[in-house]
């Protein structure tokens, strides 16, 4: 899976991300049984950003996976369940998952994420990571969703809401 979604991303050029505003709320998509650990950073998504997404294209949850990158090609997620943690953020406590940028460096208002060792591992990153700061569409190989890393500690500071991602596609 990993090799297919480097040689997708290596086949075009990363396009621009949007900026942020000064505070947004972001969402991370999981498993229901995966949970956030103290010191970890978590990869989210802007919630304006998906519930656009979502409005062009359907409220699908195998669709909406996929643009996430967290779906192969003709995987579905039937039998999994799937959560969605909102939270509100300052932009400053974000950063980009970059290959390419120097770590720190203002991307569209947002920093380049610092990598242990200045290498990005497949582990750190969800499956529809292209180094590009936005994920990869795993079911029609196009740019997804611009995604962020935030600290947990840091995302968790405001509080945050849980649910079930089926009603989130719901209310969409």
């Amino acid at each position: 899976m990993m090799m297919w979604m480097m040689a997708a991303s290596a086949a075009w050029a990363c396009e621009d991300v949007k900026p942020t505003p000064a505070s947004l709320q972001v969402a991370w998509i999981s498993p229901v049984s995966r949970t956030a650990r103290p010191g970890k950073a978590l990869e989210v998504v802007r919630v304006q950003e998906l519930r656009g997404w979502i409005r062009a294209n359907g409220a699908e949850q195998d669709q909406v996976l996929a643009a996430l990158g967290m779906l192969e090609r003709g995987e579905s997620a039937a039998g999994v369940g799937y959560k969605i943690t909102i939270f509100d953020v300052q932009s400053d406590w974000l950063c980009r998952p970059l290959a390419d940028a120097e770590p720190g460096s203002d991307v569209a208002g947002v920093a380049a994420c610092m990598e242990r060792g200045d290498r990005h591992t497949d582990r750190d990153h969800r499956d529809g990571f292209t180094g590009c700061g936005y994920t990869l569409n795993t079911y029609a190989s196009s740019r997804g969703i611009d995604v962020f890393r935030v600290p947990w500690a840091e995302a968790s500071a405001w509080g945050f809401c849980v649910m079930p991602l089926e009603r989130f596609l719901q209310g969409a």
